[in-house]
């Protein structure tokens, strides 16, 4: 293939999504014209390891990977960093963006997913940092004092992990969730009962079943108070939302595209436009949204051929989850949202418990491993889709 026929294929996003696919595109065809665009500094570094950075002394500069100037000479890239993707013209196969127009054979959205942000009253709302990229944390990590208070509103996976972060490295988190317990949409009760006890002990402040009404200013000294929906209040040195992430799917809504919880995509990962993929957290999959690590890798290396002309079915592994909260050590691999069936307790003992999600059919869709049972993984990942 010459290079006046060689596909050009733009990638909106430089997160795992993003340069995953770009890794799976430049294997498959040295000669294609790969075309980045984003609006962050391009630098390649862990998403997930954000909320354990802390426990591992990392600073944004040093949570950095691989910088943006070798990403780009790696994978021979033409880079637009910097530049916002504002629309796409579909009959004309162009992504417009602040930097001008930019043809394309195909063109993938790995747009990732935004902070959700609740609606909370007071004058210092506003400031809650929620963390979801590396900026967000260079901020958390200048605004943090030694030793601070830190508000965390939220008690998921996200917000579960922080507070074990912070408790374990000298902070003082108070978690304030409107759910009965941490992690509660993605273990049964008995498991969130443990990781709160756990990080309890250790000087985890849990306000659970509460709502944050208002945050303000703290007067006179600096921070901020929080008012819950019992009237108790909560002095904090900075706050730190982590109440979820809904996926980006404005520029695939403004062109038209099918939008269903994120960007609908078929087996292939294409869209609603045979020349458009998505990828990573913006997309919604046959089998619904797949905001984790294992998947995006996985639809990378099925999106990659796709574009290029080779339609190829992602093939998604077992979707298992390491939560990382060293004090309560959890592997999971959640079921379906609003699967009809039950938790059922398989072992509970001093190495940790083992919990499987039974469908109505009887079938195993889902399991969680505690403690020194997490290593059981890969045995529990072939288990999925048998009897139980």
């Amino acid at each position: 293939m010459t290079q006046e026929t060689a596909p050009s294929i733009v990638v909106v996003g430089s997160g795992l999504a993003g340069f995953g696919v770009l890794r799976e595109l430049r294997k498959l065809s040295p000669e294609a014209r790969l075309v980045l665009v984003t609006l962050e500094d391009g630098h390649f570094y862990s998403k997930p390891a954000l909320s354990t950075a802390l426990a591992k002394g990392k600073t944004a500069k040093t949570l950095v990977t691989t910088p943006a100037e070798k990403m780009v000479a790696n994978l021979k890239l033409d880079a637009r960093i910097g530049r916002e993707a504002e629309a796409i013209d579909r009959a004309g196969k162009a992504l417009l963006t602040t930097g001008g127009p930019i043809r394309y054979d195909s063109l993938v959205l790995a747009t990732g997913a935004l902070p959700f942000r609740p609606q909370i009253g007071g004058e210092a709302a506003h400031r809650a940092i929620a963390v979801n990229q590396l900026d967000h944390y260079d901020r958390f990590r200048t605004e943090l004092p030694d030793g601070a208070r830190v508000l965390i509103l939220g008690s998921g996976l996200v917000g579960t992990e922080f507070a074990n972060d912070l408790v374990t490295n000298g902070y003082k988190p108070i978690v304030v969730d409107m759910l009965p317990l941490p992690l509660a949409q993605l273990v049964p009760p008995a498991v969130g009962e443990n990781v709160r006890d756990a990080l309890s002990a250790e000087g985890v402040e849990w306000h659970l079943g509460r709502k944050v009404e208002t945050i303000d200013y703290l007067q006179p000294a600096p921070g901020y108070v929080a008012t819950l929906d019992d009237g108790t209040v909560i002095e904090a040195d900075i706050v730190l939302s982590a109440v979820g992430l809904r996926p980006n799917v404005a520029l695939a809504k403004d062109a038209g595209l099918d939008i269903g919880m994120g960007i609908k995509v078929n087996e292939c990962g294409q869209t609603s436009d045979p020349d458009i993929y998505a990828i990573g957290d913006c997309a919604e999959y046959q089998h619904g949204l797949a905001a984790y690590v294992t998947p995006i890798m996985a639809a990378a290396r099925g999106i990659a051929p796709s574009a290029l002309g080779t339609a190829t079915e992602i093939r998604f592994p077992p979707l298992s989850v390491q939560v990382k909260t060293t004090l309560h050590p959890i592997n999971l691999l959640p079921p379906k949202r609003d699967l009809p069936g039950e938790w059922q307790v398989v072992a509970d003992d001093a190495a940790g418990s083992k919990h499987v999600f039974v469908d109505q059919d009887g079938i195993v869709r889902g399991y969680v491993l505690t403690r020194d049972k997490c290593e059981e993984r890969m045995e529990m990942d072939k288990l999925v889709g048998e009897p139980a």
